[in-house]
């Protein structure tokens, strides 16, 4: 049975709710009841902008897993909510959760591409690795791919798996084109690189089995050989002519094998906790999540990943200063977290959700924020169109009660929901705690060309939706707070 709770959120906030559309995106501080405007008036704009500008800017680097960068924004973080005064409730009586991990680096001089006529090319010159699979050695049937242009379609006819692709690009970092290769899955991918080649670590949780292809990168002079070796067209290694994708086929075989190193390595979930009022309810607590990690550097590119997710750890980072201002508390208590790893895999959630800090039956529900800065930008919808809508995903998996909150606090902030990102709620750290039974709701603003690109950075930033997020979780919390336990059903 639906439940509906708007007679909670009148009791709590009892303001009105006759905003016009012109104040869509201004709310109107005297509509918040007095026990509280103290915290909701805190979040504002330019605290965003300042916080995310420093997130998502030169000293942290894009916040990659493992990378010195990321190191330095936990602890940035971990400052921030020691000043608001919340507690750690990570480990050893600090605010870090450290997550076991490892980093693997392929080695270039015991390393080598081997085919016909004697090919043979190794060394760190001349070969790098970006990533690897359990298999020291794979071969198969070769396919050069051309791709020019940033939106690359292959042929319907054309099946890359098992093969060993060499690829060509005019753009030097190209997301999307990783996904199109990947999804073929071959055995390896060689890209032809610029200069030399870049040999870059792989951080994971160790141990665990790889399956997404060797990727490795190649010097022009290696190129040529390659192709003198193959016995094939030198037009075959440079980017098409016309923008679209090229594949030419050939029975020849390339074999890659790759000599690892892995070491151990550290990584922090950021934790904080503000203590309910109730001693009887103190115990349970809310979770507000978002991953602080990026994608960090890849050779001589930063992934500052300012709305991927500055804007995320922003949002969270402001509810945490206005609950710690505001002379009210819930009675339950609220956990902040800060995720590593969700970039390779919502490490960081799974790790917390099997590890949990406070009793994971004690979880009333977890909101998650992830991506909430930008105006979402497809073919069919332009940035403009989307200025003040935010997607809301997951909020009635197993219940409705959540999805009801949301939308009852939203008439005091005036978002305007979608719902048409379902598809994408596997994709970030919510997903790890539905699957332990807990209700959850997952705010996200939507793709844009900028996605996992170099290019996301804090000019393309929509602050004053990051401060609305902000405050319609704060007033979310607060209403789930007076709600108390919510009870899943199976879908």
């Amino acid at each position: 049975m639906r439940i509906y709770v708007t007679s909670i959120l009148t009791t709590i906030l009892t303001f009105c709710v006759s905003l016009s559309i012109a104040s869509a995106q201004q709310v109107v501080a005297s509509t918040i009841p007095d026990q509280l405007k103290p915290g909701f008036e805190s979040i504002t704009t330019d605290q965003c902008e300042q916080w995310l500008n420093i997130l998502a800017g030169p000293e942290f680097e894009g916040r990659g897993t493992g990378q010195t960068g990321y190191t330095k924004a936990a602890h940035w973080v971990s400052g921030k909510v020691a000043e608001f005064g919340l507690e750690p409730m990570g480990g050893g009586g600090s605010y870090f959760q450290m997550l076991p991990m490892a980093r693997t680096i392929a080695v270039p001089a015991e390393s080598r591409i081997e085919g016909p006529n004697g090919l043979n090319i190794t060394g760190a010159e001349q070969l790098g690795f970006q990533r690897f699979t359990d298999q020291p050695q794979v071969s198969g049937t070769v396919a050069f791919v051309a791709v020019t242009g940033e939106n690359p379609q292959l042929p319907a006819d054309v099946s890359l798996r098992d093969k060993v692709v060499v690829l060509s690009t005019n753009v030097e970092s190209d997301f999307r084109t990783q996904v199109t290769l990947a999804r073929q899955q071959p055995a390896a991918v060689i890209r032809i690189a610029a200069g030399k080649p870049e040999n870059q670590s792989e951080v994971g949780r160790g141990g665990r089995n790889r399956s997404q292809g060797i990727w490795s990168s190649i010097s022009p002079a290696a190129a040529q050989s390659l192709i003198e070796a193959l016995e094939v067209e030198a037009s075959w290694i440079q980017p098409a002519e016309q923008v679209g994708v090229v594949v030419n086929e050939i029975e020849a075989k390339l074999s890659v094998s790759v000599r690892l190193r892995e070491e151990k390595l550290i990584v922090p979930n950021v934790i904080a906790w503000l203590e309910g009022s109730d001693p009887d309810l103190k115990d349970e607590y809310i979770v507000l999540g978002a991953h602080l990690d990026h994608l960090g550097t890849r050779g001589d590119q930063v992934y500052n990943g300012a709305d991927d997710n500055g804007s995320g750890s922003t949002a969270i980072l402001s509810v945490a200063r206005a609950m710690s201002l505001n002379p009210v508390r819930p009675k339950r208590s609220v956990m902040f977290i800060w995720f590593a790893a969700e970039e390779i895999g919502l490490v960081g959630s799974r790790y917390y959700v099997d590890n949990p800090t406070r009793p994971l039956e004690n979880i009333v529900c977890m909101f998650n924020c992830d991506m909430v800065g930008r105006n979402q930008e497809t073919a069919s919808q332009s940035a403009e169109e989307n200025q003040n809508t935010i997607q809301l995903i997951g909020s009635q998996r197993g219940q409705t009660v959540l999805h009801d909150i949301m939308l009852e606090a939203n008439q005091h902030i005036n978002l305007e929901f979608r719902y048409e990102q379902e598809s994408v709620f596997g994709r970030s750290d919510q997903a790890s705690f539905y699957e332990k039974g807990i209700p959850v709701a997952f705010l996200f603003s939507g793709f844009h060309p900028d996605y996992h690109q170099p290019s996301d950075e804090t000019d393309k930033i929509n602050f004053q939706k990051i401060a609305s997020v902000a405050r319609l979780c704060y007033l979310a919390i607060h209403a789930v707070d007076e709600h108390g336990r919510i009870e899943m059903t199976e879908e």
